[in-house]
């Protein structure tokens, strides 16, 4: 079991490889969103807690920054707010999220690299596809059908 110790020395190892100093404040977001184990808003991590060392506007710059050097990723859940996850220790993956009751289950397969070669091959002005985002909505188990 992997001990308190150990997950923040992997958050913090994770923080100083992408040249980012090691504070407090961002140990702490990363832990939280690394226990969530799914996307959370901004919203929501004020809302569970970490609003008390970091304000919202610096929840979100930190947050931007982060997925701009891979450690956690921007997922659009069609919400019209973002939310964030942790990255370093998950492989690529995709979502489908329940419109009707929010429910959000990964999906752990991704084959949409065949997709990007044709793409790339079909495009007249690219030549190059280095990341891509797909979510998917629909209606979980426990929601009554419409």
């Amino acid at each position: 079991m992997e001990t308190s110790y150990a997950r923040e020395d992997a958050i913090a190892d994770s923080l100083r490889g992408s040249g980012f100093r090691v504070t407090r404040g961002r140990i702490a977001l990363l832990h939280l969103l690394k226990k969530a184990r799914k996307p959370l808003s901004i919203q929501e991590i004020v809302k569970i807690g970490h609003g008390k060392t970091m304000d919202q506007a610096t929840i979100y710059r930190t947050l931007t920054d982060l997925a701009a050097a891979g450690i956690v990723r921007r997922a659009d859940l069609n919400t019209g707010t973002a939310h964030f996850e942790y990255t370093p220790d998950r492989p690529h993956h995709h979502h489908l999220v329940c419109t009707d009751c929010g429910t959000i289950e990964d999906i752990e397969t991704c084959a949409v690299e065949t997709l990007q070669k044709n793409v790339v091959r079909s495009s007249k002005q690219f030549t190059d596809i280095y990341s891509h985002n797909l979510e998917f909505f629909g209606r979980c188990k426990k929601c009554p059908s419409a």
